[in-house]
């Protein structure tokens, strides 16, 4: 008799193996379902082992009815697998929470609810476990999910900073807008300036240091023409300094750079020097709702050196999920000033808000889901 295993992702793909190689006579001797390190490279590192013989002797008339209910046995116990391997997630997730929760939190089901919440939003583990350190013990009583779900949302906002107006700094008149390249840093200071300008009826002018480009001082340009606003063109510091000089009777000036690499240290120390000027400077970090969460923190650090008040995201019509940028707020503790959400000067820029970032998350979370 020759026996042998064989290892496939599911029973149907056991099958056509045992039957490929051994012929349809082969008898199944055994299954069994491989979990751990010995499933490696397997889906939801889930196996299915079978072992089979072929006996090469005398052919048995009833092998044939035998094989017919041992295929029916196997057929039957991969339909009950399949709905273990649905819940199999289900019993990480909350394996997971057994890790990160206290013993006594993760006995109360309440508690465990608000967990797989925080899970859903696309929280990482180790603000999950600050956030549930919060939560006490005690049992509160019969509380709907609906209600679950809106107490972890309004913990989740609780920390989220945001900044409101913050164009109209009293402190500050001069604005400029940093960050990576490809982030929109141009049309985000255009969309402000539009508001600022035409809406609030203040007095702005436009000044851009991104030389690099000729595109972009032709695109600065255009707006300003459409707007009707003053905009010079500085290539060093000093240059920078009779700009600002030139606009002091303005209520703010909006200063557009380039593109600047995170990776590169040269890059941000250049932008710092150029900004060396006795008058105070705001600084947006601008930002894409579109990248990761590491890189957005790696580009946070970097830009850090500048003292950066507040961020915009920018790009939100692009993703539908936001778990990065709000991992990024509740990570860095910077305040969010403005939210963008497609191309049109100014239509598609608001002041961020904790309400409008709640409804962000639970689109997020219905989406991804």
């Amino acid at each position: 008799m020759n026996i042998k295993k064989f290892s496939a992702r599911n029973i149907p793909e056991a099958i056509r193996m045992v039957k490929n190689e051994m012929g349809p006579e082969a008898v199944i001797l055994k299954t069994r379902t491989i979990h751990g390190p010995e499933a490696k490279g397997a889906d939801e590192g889930l196996k299915i082992e079978v072992t089979a013989a072929m006996d090469y002797d005398v052919a048995d008339p009833g092998n044939g009815k035998d094989n017919a209910v041992e295929l029916g046995r196997i057929i039957r116990k991969w339909q009950s697998l399949e709905t273990e391997m649905r819940d199999l997630k289900q019993s990480l997730v909350l394996s997971d929470a057994a890790r990160l929760l206290k013993p006594e939190l993760y006995f109360n089901q309440e508690v465990r609810t608000r967990y797989l919440n925080f899970r859903n939003f696309g929280l990482r583990p180790e603000i999950i476990t600050e956030l549930m350190d919060t939560i006490p013990p005690e049992k509160t009583g019969n509380v709907s999910g609906t209600k679950l779900l809106q107490d972890s949302l309004a913990k989740v906002m609780s920390r989220v900073q945001v900044e409101n107006n913050a164009l109209a700094d009293p402190q500050a008149r001069v604005y400029s807008f940093i960050g990576p390249t490809g982030v929109g840093k141009t049309t985000t200071l255009a969309k402000l300036a539009a508001v600022t300008a035409l809406q609030q009826g203040k007095k702005a002018a436009l000044v851009t240091i991104d030389t690099f480009r000729i595109a972009a001082v032709a695109q600065l340009e255009t707006y300003a023409r459409i707007m009707g606003l003053p905009m010079t063109v500085a290539n060093n510091n000093k240059e920078l300094r009779n700009a600002i000089r030139k606009y002091e009777d303005h209520d703010c000036v909006l200063i557009d750079t380039a593109g600047r690499s995170p990776q590169k240290d040269q890059d941000i120390v250049e932008l710092n020097a150029f900004f060396n000027i006795p008058e105070p400077i705001r600084h947006f970090l601008v930002l894409s709702a579109t990248t990761r969460y590491d890189n957005l923190i790696q580009i946070e650090k970097r830009f850090s050196r500048l003292p950066v008040r507040s961020c915009i995201f920018t790009k939100l019509d692009e993703t539908r999920d936001i778990s990065a940028m709000l991992n990024f707020l509740l990570c860095c503790r910077r305040p969010v000033a403005y939210l963008t959400t497609g191309q049109q000067v100014p239509e598609d820029i608001e002041m961020a808000s904790k309400k409008k970032l709640a409804a962000l998350l639970l689109n997020s979370m219905k989406q991804t889901r």
